[in-house]
């Protein structure tokens, strides 16, 4: 029985983080929960080159609202630096550093908030890839993961990363 007074919305991302399919992507090893301080989601999620990319997430208003994205420093608790940005392969399309926005900055996807808030259309033209409220969290996770599959990750000088 849920808590009496718990948002809905946390109540559904608490199931799906428990759910077979998030689970999958854990094992598989393409990502891992850090923390959940609602109402934001902490994860790491595994580049093509093995390291991991930390990422913020809105997650407010979920499944209803689009999950929104931000690239995060792990060891620091605050927004990646521009010079440790993935590169390579469709993650510099996605990590776009051109694009400002409110979500400072949200990838660039029809799975983000930041990226359907800009594009409207991306929910019709790209229904396999957008948010729609039938999503999960690890939809989003598989989506900025396939992004990063041939990413690399720049290491600050001195990392052993």
């Amino acid at each position: 029985m849920p808590e009496p007074g718990t948002d809905p919305a946390r109540r559904r991302l608490e199931r799906d983080l428990q759910a077979a399919d998030f689970d999958s992507g854990v094992r598989a090893g393409l990502w891992r929960l850090l923390s959940l301080r609602w109402p934001h989601l902490e994860v790491a999620v595994t580049a093509g080159d093995g390291h991991e990319l930390g990422m913020r997430i809105a997650v407010d208003g979920y499944p209803g609202q689009a999950p929104g994205g931000q690239l995060w420093d792990i060891e620091r608790d605050m927004p990646l630096p521009i010079a440790r940005w993935p590169v390579s392969g469709s993650a510099a399309h996605v990590f776009r550093r051109d694009w400002p926005n409110s979500n400072s900055p949200g990838p660039y996807m029809a799975c983000d908030r930041a990226g359907l808030a800009a594009h409207t259309n991306w929910a019709t033209e790209h229904p396999s890839r957008a948010w729609n409220p039938g999503r999960t969290i690890a939809f989003y996770l598989r989506e900025i993961h396939r992004e990063l599959r041939d990413a690399t990750l720049p290491q600050e000088q001195g990392s052993t990363g």
